[in-house]
């Protein structure tokens, strides 16, 4: 599957779980993507927050938020699985 190039990026913050769990994902699927930690950076922090988000992760994709790890949102708004259907859809006829 061709995907087109996407500007991926991740705000993170110190000792987040989820954003370390959101960053080896993206690594596992091959995604580029720019990190931004709000630690001790209060310009990074309010950069973040003029997107109305107040705590990490924050994914930014072409501009689009992903709050959190959420695995399925990231996967479709990559273009990595069909926007209606995830991978564990099962029809019976």
């Amino acid at each position: 599957m061709q995907m087109r190039h996407r500007n991926v990026e991740v705000y993170i913050s110190d000792n987040c779980k989820q954003c370390e769990q959101v960053m080896n994902q993206l690594d596992k699927w091959d995604i580029s993507y720019s990190v931004k930690n709000i630690t001790n950076a209060p310009a990074v922090l309010k950069e973040m927050q003029a997107h109305f988000i107040y705590s990490t992760p924050l994914v930014l994709i072409d501009g689009e938020k992903v709050h959190g790890f959420q695995k399925n949102k990231l996967q479709q708004m990559l273009g990595l699985i069909n926007s209606m259907y995830s991978s564990r859809t099962h029809f019976s006829y």
